[in-house]
């Protein structure tokens, strides 16, 4: 009889290549699990119960933290708070990029490296350099507008003591570190529409306004609202802002969710509360995010040269 020769079997090629993404996502699924999936497990399970770092006894208390945010006025004041940052933040910082942006988009090249630089200064400084900058800005007395306010023979004002000032000073300081990045991000979405499309806009008599509003805005819709969900998720990650710029006052007129679940963690010491507070903030910050995958199915993202 003769033997049977038999060869090992080797794995199909299909299965390797299908492995290998796989293989190359686990180091950063293994870094998420860790440094955010476990924190955040470990807030939710610490949501309901009354934590403290006092050192006291843990109970479980169910949903009674949630309860408590929802019956606490500074809860409430923070999150209408949050939702003024958010949209005002969104329509100053989305419009002044835009118009910025349609502006490079026209200016002459020699200059346009310059002005790019010029936009991009804001983030050379951290966020904390540049709240207390502000902070000195809008000092009173001795602060740099009220200066400029004397000199010309006008009276200051404490912007940071009266709340819809001290607003008014989150929002300009705000403006001043997005609009630049709002620009460029603007700006790269003005530069994929084809010349072809705006030449013939231009041959179908469509100019000035009627150029903006039927051939341009429609292409970089898309990208306006991707800008204005970063924006929106700045904001309402922007602790460093309120902590160094107006420390949530006066009184609680400039506090926000973030600097919310500070003030419960390490003025009241409620890791419990604190612990809800902060899933209740994860949750707007997913369903922020979530919107970005919702637009792209309806069909708001177009491809450049796509018409609507």
């Amino acid at each position: 009889m003769k033997a049977i020769e038999t060869t090992p079997r080797r794995a199909h090629p299909g299965r390797r290549h299908a492995l290998a993404p796989v293989l190359l996502v686990l180091p950063a699924l293994a870094y998420l699990l860790f440094f955010w999936g476990y924190p955040t497990l470990y807030a939710l399970v610490l949501s309901f119960t009354d934590a403290s770092l006092t050192g006291a006894g843990t109970r479980f208390v169910g949903l009674g933290n949630y309860r408590f945010l929802f019956g606490d006025p500074v809860f409430l004041a923070s999150l209408r708070n949050t939702g003024v940052l958010l949209a005002g933040s969104v329509a100053l910082e989305v419009n002044a990029g835009l118009a910025v942006a349609l502006y490079l988009f026209r200016a002459p090249r020699r200059w346009r490296g310059f002005l790019v630089a010029v936009l991009l200064l804001p983030w050379l400084f951290s966020p904390l350099v540049s709240s207390l900058t502000w902070r000195w800005i809008f000092h009173e007395p001795f602060g740099l507008l009220n200066g400029l306010l004397n000199a010309a023979g006008l009276p200051g004002m404490p912007w940071l003591a009266r709340p819809w000032s001290a607003m008014g000073a989150l929002l300009l300081a705000s403006l001043w570190q997005g609009a630049g990045i709002s620009a460029l991000v603007i700006l790269a979405a003005l530069r994929t529409i084809p010349s072809n499309l705006l030449d013939a806009s231009l041959t179908d008599g469509a100019a000035g306004w009627k150029r903006f509003r039927y051939v341009i805005l429609p292409q970089i819709r898309g990208v306006l609202l991707l800008d204005g969900l970063l924006v929106s998720i700045k904001s309402l990650g922007a602790f460093t802002l309120v902590f160094a710029l107006t420390g949530g006052g006066p009184g609680y007129a400039t506090e926000i969710l973030a600097s919310y679940v500070y003030r419960l963690t390490f003025f009241h010491y409620r890791i419990g509360a604190a612990s809800a507070a902060g899933i209740f903030l994860a949750l707007l910050f997913l369903g922020l995010v979530s919107l970005v995958f919702l637009q792209r199915r309806s069909g708001t993202f177009l491809r450049p040269g796509e018409v609507p």
